[in-house]
C-alpha cells in the first residue's frame, strides 16, 4: 500500500481570543509566532511502519510547516495516491482536519481515512462519529496504527486492535468502558497506550530533513525536537493532558537518539515532554550521561519548580542546558494553591535566583484571566511578581478553560460558559468555533488591554533590552529578537 500521513493545514483554527469591541483583534500573538515543531507523533508512527511493514510506501507532509494549503494538499495527495492515510488532530484544528479529510476522499474515495492525535483521545465518541474518517485510533498510535495498516491491506477486520474503533465498533457491548483517574472519572474506551517507551523506535526524522522547524526562543536553526517522557503526574487544575501515567524512557536510550541528531546535523534540542524534570535526579542522572559521552549541543526543557534542586541546576549547565521553561502561572500562594502548582511563591523566586547564578536561561509562563484576578490591580500585581523573578523571556496567556478540567467544570457550574458548545463543534466542526475563557471580572476586551501591557512592560524595559541584546549569540537570535519587537510596537 501507499500510506500517507499527515499533518493537515492551520487555515480555519478555533480563535483563541474574540473581542466583541474588536472583532478583528485576535491577541498580541499568534501560535505561529512562538516558533515551528514537527508533529513527533506521525514520525514515531512512520519508524514503526518503516520497521513493521517495510512492503509498504510512506509519504509524509507537514501542510503547517510547509506552508501547504488546502488547495495545494489536493495536488499533493493526488501525487501520492494513499491507499490509507492518517491525520493527526488537535480539537481546535477540526475544521481543517475534517476539510483535509474531504480532500483525500473527493481524490480517491477507496482510500481508508483514519483520524489520530489528541481529538480521539478528548472526544471519542463524537470523532468516531465523523463521516470524514474510516476509523479512529485513541491514545498512542506506534502499535495500533501498523496493525490497522496491516489490516486495511489484507482487508481483515481491524476492529479488535486495542485502541482503534469504527463508528459502529465504539459503541459496541464487547467494548469495555475503562473508568479510571487518570482520564480524569471520565468513561472511554479502552485508550492505546504504551508502558515502555524504550521498545519502541525513535521518530523517523528522515521525513523532515528539508523542512525548517524553528523556535523563537531558540538559539539556533537546526533545531530538533524529542519526547524522553509521557504522560503527566500532576493535577493543574487548568490542565486537559488526558494520560496521567508518568513513563520515562532510560537515560541511555535518549542519549542514543541524541546521538543520532548530532549525526544528521542538529546542534539543539527541545525537549517536549509534558514533565521533563519529575526529580532532580532524572535530571542529573540524564546530564551526567551526555558528560559521559562528550556530546557538545544545547538543550532545554519545560519543568517544574518544585523539583529543582540548585545541584541538578549545575550538573544541567555543565552537560550544555542552556534554557529552561517554568509554568509559574500566577505570583501569589493563594493562586497557585488553586491552580494546584504545588510550589510556592518562595520556591519560584529560589529557582530563578538559583538559574540566573549558574548561567541558564528562563522562561516564565504566566496566566491572566484566572478565577481569583477580580480587577485590572489583580492582573498588574500578577506581572509585578513576573517583573520580580525577572525571566529572560515570559510568555503571557490569557486562561483558556478546556473540557475534561476543573476550571471548566467550576465555569460551567456558574453558568460562564456552556459547555456544549465543544460537543457540538466536535460532532459538525465549523469555521468560526472560539475558545472559553474566565469572563465572571474581566471582559475580553479588558484581558487583551492587559495582556499587551503586559507584555510592554515586560518587553520596553531599557535594561531588559539591553541585557537581551548583549546575551544574543546567533543570527537565528537575532532575527527572532527583532520579530518579537515588532509585534510589541505594532
Amino acid at each position: 500500500m501507499r500510506i500517507l500521513l499527515l499533518n493537515p493545514p492551520a487555515e480555519h483554527t478555533a480563535r483563541e481570543y474574540v473581542d466583541p469591541a474588536n472583532p478583528n483583534d485576535h491577541g498580541l500573538l499568534d501560535t505561529a509566532d512562538f516558533g515551528l515543531f514537527p508533529p513527533l507523533g506521525l514520525l514515531y508512527i512512520l519508524a514503526a511502519l518503516r520497521k513493521s511493514e517495510p512492503k509498504h510506501e510512506l509519504f509524509f507532509l507537514d501542510c503547517i510547516a510547509e506552508k501547504i494549503s488546502h488547495v495545494e494538499l489536493a495536488k499533493r495527495v493526488a501525487e501520492i495516491e494513499p491507499d490509507l492515510v492518517g491525520i493527526t488532530s488537535f480539537t481546535i484544528a477540526m475544521y481543517d482536519v475534517c476539510l483535509a479529510a474531504r480532500t483525500v476522499r473527493a481524490i480517491f474515495p477507496s482510500a481508508h481515512i483514519c483520524l489520530g492525535g489528541h481529538h480521539p483521545i478528548a472526544f471519542p465518541y463524537e470523532a468516531a462519529a465523523l463521516p470524514e474518517f474510516d476509523s479512529i485510533v485513541i491514545g498512542e498510535g506506534e502499535e495500533a496504527f501498523p496493525a490497522l495498516a496491516e489490516a486495511v491491506a489484507k482487508r481483515a477486520d481491524f476492529t479488535g486492535i486495542r485502541g482503534v474503533y469504527t463508528a459502529a465498533s465504539i459503541r459496541s457491548p464487547r467494548v469495555g468502558l475503562l473508568e479510571d483517574n487518570r482520564f480524569l472519572n471520565r468513561r472511554m474506551p479502552p485508550p492505546a497506550y504504551i508502558k515502555d517507551l524504550d521498545q519502541i523506535l525513535p521518530p523517523d526524522r528522515s521525513f523532515i530533513r528539508n523542512i525548517n522547524y524553528r523556535s523563537i526562543v531558540g538559539a539556533s536553526d537546526r533545531l530538533a525536537t524529542m519526547i524522553s517522557s509521557r504522560g503527566c503526574p500532576c493535577s493543574c487544575t487548568f490542565c486537559d493532558v488526558p494520560y496521567k501515567v508518568y513513563r520515562q524512557r532510560l537515560v541511555q536510550s535518549i542519549a542514543n537518539e541524541i546521538k543520532s541528531c548530532l549525526d544528521m546535523g542538529y546542534d539543539e534540542v527541545h525537549f517536549y515532554d509534558d514533565l521533563f524534570n519529575i526529580t532532580p535526579e532524572r535530571v542529573i542522572a540524564f546530564s551526567d550521561e551526555i558528560v559521559r559521552r562528550g556530546f557538545r549541543f544545547t538543550w532545554d526543557f519545560r519543568g517544574r519548580v518544585n523539583t529543582v534542586t540548585l545541584d541538578s541546576l549545575k550538573r544541567a549547565k555543565a552537560a550544555g542546558c542552556r534554557m529552561i521553561s517554568f509554568g509559574v502561572e500566577t505570583g501569589s500562594d493563594e493562586g497557585l494553591l488553586l491552580l494546584k502548582k504545588n510550589c510556592t511563591v518562595a520556591q519560584i523566586r529560589q529557582v530563578f535566583q538559583w538559574c540566573r547564578s549558574v548561567g541558564i536561561l528562563t522562561i516564565a509562563d504566566f496566566m491572566i484571566g484566572l478565577p481569583f484576578e477580580k480587577s485590572a490591580v489583580d492582573v498588574r500585581r500578577n506581572i509585578d511578581f513576573m517583573l520580580e523573578i525577572d525571566p529572560d523571556f515570559a510568555q503571557v496567556s490569557i486562561l483558556s478553560l478546556f473540557p475534561n478540567t476543573e476550571l471548566f467544570a467550576d465555569a460551567a457550574k456558574l453558568g460562564l460558559i456552556r459547555p456544549e458548545r465543544w460537543q457540538e463543534f466536535a460532532r459538525n466542526p465549523v469555521p468560526d468555533f472560539h475558545l472559553d475563557h474566565w469572563e465572571q471580572w474581566l471582559n475580553m476586551s479588558e484581558l487583551l488591554r492587559l495582556q499587551k501591557n503586559s507584555y510592554q512592560r515586560f518587553y520596553l524595559r531599557p535594561r531588559y533590552i539591553w541585557r537581551s541584546l548583549l546575551a544574543t549569540c546567533s543570527r537565528h537570535e537575532f532575527a527572532a529578537k527583532v520579530q518579537g519587537a515588532m509585534k510589541l510596537f505594532r
